[in-house]
């Protein structure tokens, strides 16, 4: 399954930037426009990672608050993971946009695979540099500054991350709603970390993810009650999927082939090839994991727009690297035995990764 961005993450940004007087430049999200001609004071979004509406639809009952007010579902970006869907969610842009792609990305700069969001070195841990590398390489301007910015209301960002920290769900609910006391216009962006860590580690059907949803179901629900002239809309970034490991150096006729290890995502991973492999590689690829995976040129990436539409950053051509193997099975791809392998994860091709709910609830 494609990533749809004309109904996507991207599209529910644009549409809030629209109702603040921002400019954007993606389609908004019609469901989304419609909710927001109530023009409520405040416009809360609420984003649970990894909440997808697979998760929705195993773990809660039809009749929770959740499943009450879905509206739909929709679609992430490519790839369906943290890294590229919030900052998609947090700029109004593509993946292909603003450049950060997954959880590694490979910056030519410090020969270095990165994780960005930690600016350390995947492989071994260390320091990446001592600058932060995305923010140099990869910066952006927020919905919340461009909102700000336009004196049309307030913008708020709540997580453990944000510029309104919290450290624990309940403080971020107690937040939410005292920001939304404030006599001002406001769109305020809130983003916990469950279910996803707790997926990652017991897998996407375990008992211990029935009972944080629930928990999570049941705070959302007395968050909302305490909430008026309010829209609140709870999404996700992407879904999950259990699944099973291959590893690269189990292979050493496709290492060998290889500039340097893989990176963005083990469900969608990214492969430098040496030069005299580059027309041997495919072959190679497919015939050792056959049609777990869809294996995409550079000009394959590239011309079926993968990651959205858009000018590419600047850095895009060297993230996406010469080949990119994406999952449509319950596969993923690490380099060795040192990467920890979750017992579910995402960033490949299938519904459960991809879709995402569009929960609404009016205060009025």
């Amino acid at each position: 399954m494609y990533a749809d961005y004309e109904n996507c993450l991207v599209n529910l940004a644009c549409s809030v930037l629209k109702e603040f007087g921002t400019p954007y430049s993606h389609p908004t999200l019609p469901q989304m426009d419609r909710l927001l001609q109530g023009h409520y004071r405040n416009v809360v979004v609420l984003l649970l990672d990894g909440m997808g509406v697979d998760a929705i639809n195993h773990h809660l009952e039809p009749d929770g608050f959740f499943s009450r007010h879905l509206l739909c579902g929709y679609s992430s970006v490519f790839p369906p993971t943290t890294t590229s869907a919030t900052l998609s969610m947090m700029t109004g842009l593509t993946p292909c946009e603003h450049g950060w792609l997954g959880w590694k990305q490979y910056f030519s700069e410090l020969d270095r695979i990165v994780i960005p969001f930690r600016n350390t070195d995947f492989y071994t841990g260390e320091k990446a540099a001592d600058f932060d590398a995305a923010q140099r390489y990869m910066p952006y301007r927020s919905i919340f500054d461009r909102i700000n910015e336009t004196g049309s209301g307030k913008a708020y960002y709540v997580s453990m991350f944000g510029t309104t920290h919290i450290d624990t769900f309940d403080q971020l609910t107690h937040t939410v709603i005292d920001l939304c006391t404030r006599d001002e216009k406001k769109f305020v962006y809130a983003y916990w970390h469950q279910p996803d860590t707790l997926m990652h580690q017991n897998g996407c059907y375990d008992a211990s993810i029935t009972q944080e949803l629930q928990h999570l179901e049941n705070e959302v629900e007395k968050m909302a009650g305490n909430l008026s002239d309010t829209l609140l809309v709870v999404t996700a970034d992407h879904g999950h999927k259990n699944l099973s490991y291959d590893t690269l150096t189990d292979y050493p006729h496709l290492v060998k082939m290889l500039k340097r290890p893989t990176s963005i995502e083990s469900r969608a991973s990214v492969f430098y090839v040496r030069d005299e492999y580059l027309n041997e590689f495919p072959t190679a690829f497919r015939k050792t994991f056959g049609d777990d995976f869809i294996l995409f040129s550079k000009e394959d990436v590239k011309r079926e727009k993968l990651f959205g539409n858009g000018a590419p950053h600047a850095k895009f051509d060297e993230f996406i690297g010469d080949y990119l193997a994406v999952s449509v099975s319950d596969k993923g791809i690490v380099y060795s035995d040192s990467v920890i392998k979750f017992k579910s994860d995402h960033a490949g091709m299938t519904e459960q990764e991809m879709i995402i709910p569009l929960i609404a609830y009016s205060s009025r």
